[in-house]
């Protein structure tokens, strides 16, 4: 088998520089998907409350039976600068 070995310098000012934009990057990735998940914002899940409408996540736990796996994929889909009203602008 073939060994590879790394010459990443894990004490470098590079390194800690980079691991700190990445940790910056996945806390804010993590904050949109808290959001996403959210419905949307508080705003959002008024409006949904006042039409008598459930969220999507709550249609959908009502559609699969209890304790089935379920995964959801692309949950940031269509969310932030890439959405519609954002290339519209």
């Amino acid at each position: 088998m073939t060994v590879h070995r790394s010459t990443l310098d894990v004490g470098s000012e590079q390194f800690a520089a980079n691991r700190a934009a990445m940790l910056d990057a996945l806390a804010a990735l993590d904050a949109e998907h808290a959001k996403a998940l959210a419905g949307g914002g508080e705003k959002a899940v008024a409006r949904h409350r006042k039409r008598g409408k459930l969220l999507p996540r709550e249609r959908i736990e009502l559609l699969i039976d209890a304790d089935s796996p379920f995964l959801e994929l692309s949950p940031l889909a269509a969310w932030g600068p890439t959405s519609r009203s954002a290339r519209a602008s």
